[in-house]
């Protein structure tokens, strides 16, 4: 019954989004000129969308989405959202917490039997989600990766190798292991795989039509493909997706993830407490970190600091960043699919467009 009345709740929500959506482009002047002059100099191609609460500011696509085949990016076009992955992983760890069906401080040995009891007896998913488990920060850390599909068996199996770094809950340090098991614990508690979770909890209630779970060798048509600028230029590099589970797997357009934004304030889709643990970043010492979220202060136009609600994320030639400027109601959404380029710095100088203000160097 819960399940039911979270998405009957939904219907306003996807009415507004439907509404202030439309799958075509608008464009800034002041954004798309700075927008185009990178697309010019070979610093970013992408998609782009701003949007001032339920108006789109500015929502467009540069540069090449497969360059063998000249397929340009449109504003329809998916992106791999490598790390920003993590906060969908939190969300759905929230919404069975508020079932009842998971609790945050039991230790994880309890829904991952084949977890080495030396790690679940001391690691919960309080300590997963706020990144203090003292897990390695890769996969690759333990051992290399090759290019066969990983099951979930050799998931769990790498993950027993592991050591801790320092004793669990003593301090703050990004690992994706956390979400692998994190995601791990939400397959058990359900029976399901994590993908087919998040389809029924978040892409089909949010009419996230063009996002998905990314399936190990099968990327899907719309998707961009993702480059890398090295020694002899930009070539085709892409990870090896059955080692993403939980921190990494999902593709989604610039307009699904601005749905997705919205659906964080509604109470039919994740409860005020639930959104409240979320967005408890703490202090700097703790990496701004919630679950899944980076909080943190930023400058406002008009003076004095506002609340920055952010997360992004890296994959072999694909970079994501989704900044949410809370007091000004102000969405920011980078999706690019070439790397090196400083996302960070576009992120922040698009919020300074959008709100007329001068570009600082702030710490986003």
């Amino acid at each position: 019954m819960l399940l039911k009345f979270r998405w009957l709740g939904l219907g306003v929500l996807l009415l507004a989004a439907a509404t202030a959506a439309s799958g075509t482009e608008r464009r800034h002047p002041t954004i798309d000129r700075a927008l185009n002059a990178a697309s010019a100099d070979g610093e970013f191609r992408g998609v782009v969308l701003v949007a001032k609460g339920d108006q789109f500011l500015h929502h467009a696509a540069y540069g090449l989405a497969n360059t063998a085949a000249g397929r340009p990016n449109t504003v329809t076009t998916a992106f791999q959202i490598g790390s920003l992955t993590k906060s969908f992983t939190a969300v759905t760890v929230m919404q069975l917490v508020e079932e009842g069906r998971l609790d945050l401080h039991t230790p994880i040995s309890r829904y991952v039997p084949g977890l080495d009891r030396r790690l679940g007896d001391r690691l919960t998913l309080h300590l997963l989600l706020k990144q203090r488990s003292g897990l390695p920060v890769h996969l690759e850390r333990i051992a290399p990766q090759g290019d066969e599909h990983a099951s979930r068996e050799d998931l769990l199996a790498l993950i027993n190798r592991a050591e801790f770094s320092f004793p669990p809950g003593s301090r703050h340090e990004y690992s994706n292991l956390n979400y692998h098991l994190a995601a791990l614990v939400v397959e058990a508690v359900t029976g399901k795989s994590f993908g087919e979770v998040l389809q029924a909890r978040t892409f089909d209630p949010l009419a996230m039509s063009r996002s998905g779970a990314e399936v190990f060798d099968s990327p899907p048509a719309h998707r961009a493909l993702g480059y890398r600028d090295g020694l002899l230029g930009w070539r085709h590099v892409e990870n090896n997706m059955s080692y993403t589970l939980g921190s990494g797997e999902i593709y989604a357009t610039a307009e699904d993830l601005w749905r997705w934004s919205r659906a964080l304030d509604d109470p039919a889709y994740v409860s005020p407490a639930s959104r409240a643990a979320l967005f408890d970043g703490g202090s700097e010492a703790d990496g701004f970190y919630g679950y899944g979220f980076r909080i943190q202060p930023y400058g406002r136009a008009g003076g004095g600091t506002g609340t920055l609600v952010r997360h992004g994320g890296s994959m072999d030639g694909f970079l994501s960043n989704v900044h949410r400027y809370l007091d000004d109601d102000l969405t920011v959404i980078v999706l690019g699919n070439q790397r090196p380029f400083d996302i960070r710095a576009l992120t922040r100088r698009l919020k300074a467009l959008a709100l007329d203000m001068p570009e600082a160097g702030e710490a986003e």
